[in-house]
């Protein structure tokens, strides 16, 4: 019979490092024990101790009055696996790592004490969050009540009142990321900040210490982490040799964007660790690399995939043909239109991401909003094509009439259906005027020619712009759209 995980598990080399962290100062203090930070940060922060590269500990506590995850660590002595599955430099992967960087691990909701006794640790250098976007809000609150009703940023503001008053070097740096999916995150976490200090009527001096010793660092953090392997849990614990009820299953690729200087690796050297972490005055290159070539061609290829019947994207991108389609779209297209020396490199781990069937990435998820999507993600690449070369991008010309040929839907009670070039019905999800208006141009036009696809790319309110107004677009458009149904229905 399996036992669960324990440090009776481990090794000699890993019972070593849990030895050495459990006894390390706290340098790091983390909210947020889900899949992603566990199976992102806290992995690369023990890839780093395990090269000898980092000493210090982790205390880590849950946002939510929902402590289950943290319970189950206590039960195995902190201790969780973290398995990669996916493709890396074109070889399969399957790797598990029992990760041991925490050595308090609590629940600030019930423990407030303990969050407060971390505030004073001078070897503090690290706050790393993922609260959800939810939970980066600002919510009025008073000083006495934040540690019951406060949202993360109240708590934060908190705590490092605390510090400001009990710390002895108020000069050190005190290194603020906040991991949740939002556009400038660290300047937003720093805004809320700033406002609860006013509502809490903190000092001058207080506030100029935040100001100068607290940086918040804006941040892009990109790893697929489908989690805990409910599929199969058996035969995954029997491979690991123990039962892990925190374990987790994510892809091996990972990048952490970070605007700021790269003095501050030396506070957390993960870059000198050889981890794929980059340090930038600006994350505008490395936001527009994963826009235009992840998310833009997850838009290209999706639409045209259900359309062809397929289901998953490590599905569709293993047929040769839209594999072709894919890489042509990447090296003729996309890639030229950003002029960015890291652009081929990533591309190929993107192609090897989608082929990874562990995450099981089904289209009609990322079909949401697809219209919307293509102006956003692809549609700078169409304009940056036609100002380089004079003539239109043919394979996101194909793209666009599959979008459109996508959107030929009709209203059924309350859910909007297409039907894919065999007849086959698929769901379709986007705003609501988007659906009504792609809806009465299916009906307007029975005969989806040249005119169709103007009424439909002249619409301002869908692409921000009057797409007739690109020379030829209309008139490529509708011969793909044309050519489009006339190979696959």
């Amino acid at each position: 019979m399996l036992k669960k995980l324990s440090v009776e598990c481990l090794n000699e080399k890993q019972r070593s490092i849990y030895d050495k962290v459990v006894k390390s100062p706290i340098k790091v203090m983390q909210i947020g024990e889900g899949n992603f930070l566990t199976s992102f940060f806290d992995w690369m922060l023990y890839k780093a101790i395990e090269a000898g590269k980092y000493e210090g500990s982790v205390a880590l506590t849950c946002p939510l009055d929902f402590d289950k995850k943290i319970n189950i660590l206590k039960e195995q002595d902190m201790l969780y696996t973290v398995t990669q599955r996916g493709f890396k430099d074109n070889v399969e992967v399957d790797e598990s790592d029992i990760i041991s960087v925490f050595s308090k691990v609590f629940n600030y909701n019930v423990d407030w004490n303990s969050f407060m006794e971390i505030a004073e640790l001078e070897s503090l250098e690290v706050i790393i969050s993922n609260t959800t976007e939810a939970g980066l809000a600002y919510k009025e609150v008073e000083l006495d009540k934040v540690s019951v009703d406060g949202l993360y940023p109240g708590k934060l503001t908190a705590f490092l009142m605390h510090r400001f008053e009990n710390i002895k070097d108020k000069t050190k740096k005190l290194l603020i990321f906040p991991c949740e999916l939002l556009d400038d995150n660290g300047k937003v976490l720093e805004e809320m900040v700033k406002k609860h200090a006013e509502s809490f009527g903190t000092s001058d001096e207080f506030k100029t210490w935040v100001n100068e010793s607290c940086v918040f660092l804006n941040n892009l953090v990109d790893r697929i982490v489908p989690g805990f392997p409910r599929e199969n849990t058996e035969a995954y614990f029997e491979k690991l040799g123990y039962i892990d009820e925190a374990a987790s299953v994510c892809e091996p690729f990972f990048l952490w964007g970070i605007e700021g200087s790269e003095e501050y690796d030396k506070i957390l050297p993960l870059k000198s660790a050889g981890l794929n972490v980059k340090w930038a005055d600006s994350l505008y290159d490395i936001h527009l690399l994963k826009v235009s070539i992840l998310n833009g061609s997850h838009t290209l290829i999706t639409p045209l995939g259900i359309l062809k019947g397929f289901e998953r994207v490590d599905e569709l991108v293993e047929d040769p043909e839209e594999k072709a389609f894919l890489n042509e779209a990447l090296q003729n297209e996309i890639i030229p239109s950003l002029k960015n020396e890291d652009a081929e490199g990533y591309a190929k781990t993107i192609l090897q991401r989608f082929r990874n069937p562990h995450l099981k990435h089904k289209l009609e998820s990322i079909s949401m909003n697809s219209v919307s999507k293509f102006v956003n993600r692809d549609l700078p690449t169409v304009k940056a094509y036609i100002e380089d070369n004079n003539s239109l991008p043919k394979n996101m010309v194909i793209g666009l009439a599959g979008l459109l040929r996508f959107y030929q839907i009709e209203k059924k009670e309350d859910k909007y259906i297409g039907h894919n070039f065999k007849g086959k019905e698929y769901p379709v999800f986007d705003v609501i005027n988007v659906l009504d208006f792609m809806c009465n141009m299916n009906k307007e036009y029975s005969i989806k020619n040249q005119n169709y696809v103007k009424a439909i790319l002249s619409n301002t309110e869908l692409w921000g712009e009057d797409l007739t107004k690109i020379e030829g677009l209309t008139v490529a458009v509708s011969e793909a759209l044309e050519s489009l149904e006339r190979k696959y229905a």
